[in-house]
Formats: structure tokens, C-alpha cells, sequence
């Protein structure tokens, strides 16, 4: 018979120490495996535990079960043994969401539904985890049992999303997959990943190399500047590997295989990808369990998860939520190598293409240009030109291959002001012009500027918007030194320039002096 406690809890009416139950032929177990009569009695006092309302003695139990359930699941036995095991593993399952509710409902009534709301959701729609299902004999690959088998309202949530609202954007994003797909899945493959984790870059960027987060998170993999540097991507002033989507696949794939062989289970690995690894051991530790649904981790982790197997449901079933394959030219090219710095426009040139290809194909530069410096740097260009880009691009000297500007060092200038002018880094000033002291420059040193074609036009425009003289190709500079009684005119005409050149050339507002021992400067054709 059964009885109901004061918690509405239905337990066993007990005769002694023993339920009143019809007997229960257990079948044998193998050597060296547990016993089922001291598991079933385990489950039992488990379940009356908590139907009396004591919660941590019959977690306790439940703890010793789930130990001992381990070890059967992997011992040698019959049929109906192992059928056993795994029925009374479905129930600690169960059990354990039952304490879990108990629990929360103990410690605050109000709360406790939105608290297990997205723990519990698969539960309360009936689609339970794999290990809640009876045994098929079908074996299922870990990430689908960890993850994509799991259907709830969080993830409705944003299937519901993605195929309305959000669906435009979707479908650019699976644009960018489709594209992407050969050479990411290929990388994922190497490092015996699943192929599926390519749309985890899609719900981390887009696949949008150039994304950066609020969070200073950059590339289609969203590597922040130390966990890149951890995993083998270079930046610095020239390019920034974490938007190259090959070298920032391998670096992502390395990162997960690690994470999965800490913890063994893909939804925490993607929640450890979200939020930290150390976050997710530490709520782990706190809650002692590694349920990722039963963990309190921050907000948008809880969301995160769901919101990837949304990802994954729709495209492997676009069709169903009414998205299209659009058959994108897959991502495919050739590798330039290129010594020193030079522009990519120059490089388009050389291999008979639009600049925005080439821009396009390497992400990871940020000034236009190869990194100075380098032998043999990597630039991709479209399959099939590089021979072509090549040959052309050795007709062209070194010193040509980029657009470089002067500088005068004026008074109370650092070399910091002169490289935030510029758009560079002091470091490159100073290796281009050999300064061994960066401290060391005075008014009137003449500085070689290293700058892409791109950032040479925009400072020349921003020059020109300042009232600074930028003088044509070819014209060079002549100077003369201010005597008594000059006159801005009669130096106009000694140096054969106008006085608004003058003027222009040196910043000298109509309301200036000039004044014996100033240089005043002009720019004429060479010749």
C-alpha cells in the first residue's frame, strides 16, 4: 500500500525496515559488479528520504548510487542485468530532479519556477535527455546526445526567432556557412571534432571575420587578445590573426578539443566557450553536479546553449523552416608569398583582379598592406592567379610596393603624437628609421612613415583639412633663413613661390610676424 506524507510526497508504508512490495527477482550480477538488491535498496531508501522531507541524506544516497551505477554500466553481464542498470539509472535521474525541485520549492516558493524553468523545461514537455529513454541499441554520437537530442522551450524560444524575426539575418548567416563549410569542417575533422561546430562560429560572429564585441572579442570565433595569444594567434599592429578564418579555426578546434577532454560533456563545453572555463568548474564545484540545465551559470550562457542547438536544428532542416541554399562559391584560393610590406591594391594589380577580392581573402591585415619586415608572408589570393601575381609583382621593386610619407619633427613632438597622427605604432617608426632611443628626436629630424596606400590618402586628406601643405610627387623642398627687414614677399620672390604658398606651407595666418633666424620653407618642381 502507499501513504502520503505532510509534503504530498506518495512513499512506501514500511513493515519493519522493509516496504511491502511483491518480491523482485533480481538477476544475478557478474563478478566484481554490484550487487542489484543493495542498488535497489539504495533507489528505495533514496525515494522515502525524500518523501519524509530530508533532502541531504537521501542526495547522499543518491550520490552512492550514481557511483556504484558507474561502474555496473561499464561491467560484463547478461541481458537482463544490464537492462537493470540502466533502468535504475533512468530513475536516479529522475530522482535527482525531483530533490532539485524539493529543494528549490524549500528554500524559496516564489522563486523556485523561474529558478528550474530552463532546467527543467525538456521535463516538463516530455522529451527527456538520452539517458531518461529506453535503450534502442543505437548509438549516439556524444555532441547529439549532449546537445541537439535536447528540445525545450529555451530552445523554441529561438527556433521561433530565427525563423521569423531573425530570419533575414539567418539566412546570411547560413550563406556564410555554406561558404565556409568545406575548409571549416575540413579543420574540425583533423582534430576528430564534429563537423557541427561550425555553427558555433555562426552564433558567435556571423562567420564575420572583421566582428568585434563590445567585449573586445574579435574574428568569426570571438577570441579574446589572451586566449588568443594561449592558443597560437599573433597580433600586432600589421594584421590580427584571430580574423583569419583558417588560423582562428585551428585555434578554436585545439580550444574545444581541450575543453571537451576536461569535461566531457558538450553543453558544458560550449557554456566553458562562453563563459570561462573556470566559471563553469566553479559552479560545478558549488553544485555538485555537472547537469548543465541544473547549473546557476550568468544569463547569457544559459541562453547560449539553447540558442546553438536552435542554430543547428534549423540548418540541418532549413528547408522545413522555409530557408533556401543560395550555392555560394566556396571559400577556395591560392597562397602569395610576399616579402616585406606591400600594398594589396598593388598585389590585386599584379594578379589581374579586383582590390576587394584580395581584401576580402585576408581579413587579417589591417593596413592594406603585408607587414614590413617579413619574408614569404602569406597572402591569399583568388585560386588560380597566383603564378601570374607572382611574376608581375617581381618587376616591381621593393621600395615601390608601398606608399610612404615624411615627416619633419616638430617642437614638442614625442614619437607617440607623430605614430596617433599617422595611424601607426612607434615601434614600426622606430625600426624603419633605426632609432635606437625612440626619446631621442629633435625638432627638424626628417622621419620615414610607413603607410598602406589607404592611410597615406586619408592622412593626406586630413593634412589638406588641417590647412598643412602636401606637396605634389616629385616636388622638392627649399628653405631660407629670415633676415633683418625681410619681408614675406620678398622671400616669396627670392624663392620664386607665391606668398599664399608661404603661407600655406608654413601655417602662417595673415596676422603673423616672421622674425630674424626663422626658417621658412617652400616646395618647388625638382629642376
Amino acid at each position: 500500500m502507499e501513504a502520503t506524507n505532510a509534503n504530498g510526497f506518495l512513499h512506501h508504508a514500511l513493515v519493519g525496515d522493509d516496504p511491502v512490495s511483491a518480491p523482485i527477482e533480481l538477476p544475478v550480477a557478474p563478478d566484481g559488479s554490484p550487487d542489484l538488491t543493495v542498488l535497489e535498496d539504495l533507489c528505495l531508501t533514496a525515494l522515502d528520504l525524500a518523501a519524509d522531507g530530508r533532502i541531504d541524506p537521501a542526495q547522499d544516497h543518491l550520490f552512492t548510487l550514481e557511483g556504484l551505477l558507474d561502474s555496473a554500466e561499464t561491467a560484463e553481464g547478461d541481458s537482463n542485468y544490464v537492462a537493470h542498470v540502466r533502468s535504475l539509472q533512468r530513475r536516479t535521474w529522475l530522482l535527482a530532479g525531483m530533490l532539485a525541485e524539493q529543494e528549490a520549492f524549500a528554500q524559496d516558493p516564489a522563486n523556485a519556477d523561474s529558478l528550474l524553468e530552463v532546467g527543467y523545461g525538456q521535463i516538463s514537455r516530455l522529451d527527456f535527455p538520452d539517458s531518461l529513454r529506453p535503450a534502442t541499441g543505437v548509438t549516439l554520437e556524444p555532441i547529439q546526445a549532449d546537445l541537439l537530442k535536447v528540445n525545450n522551450r529555451a530552445v523554441d524560444r529561438w527556433v521561433q526567432y530565427f525563423a521569423g524575426r531573425g530570419k533575414r539575418n539567418f539566412q546570411v548567416w547560413l550563406d556564410r556557412v555554406d561558404r565556409a563549410d568545406s575548409l571549416v569542417t575540413a579543420i574540425l575533422k583533423e582534430e576528430g571534432l564534429p563537423s557541427e561546430l561550425i555553427y558555433l562560429a555562426m552564433i558567435e560572429s556571423g562567420l564575420n571575420p572583421r566582428a568585434v564585441s563590445s567585449a573586445s572579442a574579435v574574428g568569426p570565433w570571438q577570441f579574446m587578445a589572451g586566449t588568443a595569444k594561449m592558443h597560437g594567434l599573433r597580433r600586432n599592429w600589421w594584421f590580427d590573426e584571430r580574423r583569419d578564418l583558417a588560423l582562428s579555426t585551428k585555434a578554436a578546434a585545439r580550444y574545444l578539443k581541450r575543453l571537451y577532454e576536461e569535461f566531457g560533456d558538450w553543453s558544458l563545453v560550449l557554456a566553458a566557450y562562453n563563459s570561462g572555463e573556470n566559471l563553469v568548474e566553479r559552479r560545478i564545484r558549488q553544485h555538485g553536479h555537472d547537469n548543465f540545465w541544473n547549473l546557476r551559470l550568468p544569463s547569457q550562457t544559459t541562453d547560449y546553449v539553447p540558442k546553438y542547438i536552435a542554430a543547428v536544428k534549423i540548418a540541418t532542416h532549413r528547408d522545413q523552416y522555409g530557408f533556401v541554399y543560395n550555392h555560394p562559391v566556396p571559400w577556395a584560393y591560392d597562397i602569395l608569398p610576399v616579402d616585406d610590406a606591400t600594398d594589396l591594391d598593388l598585389i590585386a594589380r599584379c594578379a589581374g583582379v579586383p582590390p576587394r577580392q584580395i581584401t576580402e581573402l585576408n581579413p587579417a591585415l589591417l593596413r592594406g598592406a603585408t607587414p614590413a619586415g617579413l619574408k614569404a608572408f602569406p597572402v591569399r589570393v583568388p585560386l588560380g592567379t597566383a603564378v601570374h601575381a607572382r611574376s608581375e609583382l617581381k618587376k616591381i621593386p621593393a621600395d615601390r610596393r608601398l606608399t610612404w610619407r615624411r615627416h619633419k619633427v616638430e617642437r614638442g613632438q614625442t614619437l607617440g603624437h607623430i605614430a596617433r597622427k599617422y595611424g601607426t605604432s612607434v615601434a614600426d617608426i622606430a625600426k624603419l628609421n633605426h632609432l635606437a632611443n625612440v626619446q631621442l628626436i629633435r625638432p627638424g629630424d626628417q622621419l620615414l612613415i610607413p603607410m598602406p596606400a589607404e592611410l597615406a590618402a586619408r592622412a593626406a586628406k586630413r593634412s589638406a583639412e588641417k590647412g598643412h601643405y602636401v606637396p605634389p610627387d616629385g616636388w622638392k623642398r627649399v628653405s631660407y633663413r629670415v633676415k633683418s627687414g625681410d619681408t614675406l614677399g620678398a622671400i616669396a620672390r627670392k624663392l620664386r613661390v607665391s606668398v599664399k604658398h608661404l603661407r600655406r606651407v608654413n601655417g602662417l595666418p595673415r596676422s603673423s610676424l616672421i622674425y630674424p633666424g626663422q626658417r621658412i620653407y617652400a616646395y618647388r618642381p625638382a629642376g
